[in-house]
């Protein structure tokens, strides 16, 4: 645990020489900024408003999560071809490290994202018809949602290199996109790049009713557990894989 801890402060060190902190912090800001300025002159209704927000919010971010996590294994590369992750005498430790933290900057990105245009909405344009707990537990279901797309875009980073990753987190937007139309029904389950929107959906929609008033038309029970059984797996499938990786040229 001491190790654990070490290379951790080591990897938050390493942030004062790579854009990571800054796009996480940068980009909630301006999606806040857009969305409260367009919506303050527009006609639609609060509940849509916050639905909308939400929901591109959703959509975003497994391109979001592409670029970060390409970010982060491109300064190892460079930084010697990963060798400081490689060399260490436990070697799942450097890379546990390292997933914690895009995991733990990427929660207080989402969360920003939420609570930043949930007070906007409140405070500033007055509009709001859900407390700042709603934006919270929000910004929590998509984040805990998304954390799937962050071991498989490490793993991605990290075994064929940036341009697929970002490549794939595109592709992955574009289909949660989709997916939120009637195309994703019955489907969205087994596709985790549809989790995080299909979830935040049905949190704007039912947030208000207890779980009986929850159609079982939409599989919110199914769609948990294939995401819970999902992030599981891919974390000790990435786990047997960083114990056999020898680290080998990352791919532009």
């Amino acid at each position: 645990m001491i190790s654990f801890f070490r290379n951790l402060k080591s990897d938050m060190l390493k942030l004062r020489r790579q854009p990571l902190l800054l796009v996480q912090l940068l980009m909630p800001l301006l999606g806040i900024a857009i969305f409260l300025a367009y919506y303050s002159f527009t006609p639609y209704s609060p509940i849509a408003k916050v639905d909308g927000y939400l929901q591109v919010l959703a959509v975003a971010l497994p391109t979001m999560i592409g670029i970060v996590c390409s970010i982060a294994a491109d300064q190892e590369s460079a930084a010697g071809n990963f060798q400081e992750l490689l060399t260490s005498p436990v070697k799942l430790l450097p890379f546990l490290s390292k997933l914690s933290l895009l995991l733990f900057l990427g929660f207080g990105s989402v969360l920003l994202a939420f609570g930043g245009f949930g007070a906007g909405f409140l405070y500033l344009l007055k509009e709001s018809p859900y407390g700042l707990k709603f934006y919270v537990l929000a910004a929590c279901i998509l984040f805990l949602a998304s954390i799937f797309l962050y071991v498989l875009h490490f793993f991605i980073s990290l075994r064929f290199g940036k341009g697929a990753s970002i490549g794939l987190g595109i592709a992955e937007s574009l289909l949660s996109a989709l997916l939120l139309t009637g195309l994703g029904d019955h489907n969205w389950i087994f596709i985790p790049a549809a989790w995080a929107a299909r979830f935040i959906t049905i949190w704007v929609q039912y947030s208000g009713s207890s779980a009986d008033a929850i159609p079982q038309a939409i599989q919110l029970d199914s769609g948990i557990g294939y995401c819970v059984v999902g992030t599981l797996a891919i974390m000790v499938l990435l786990g047997l894989w960083i114990c056999r990786w020898e680290g080998q040229n990352s791919l532009e």
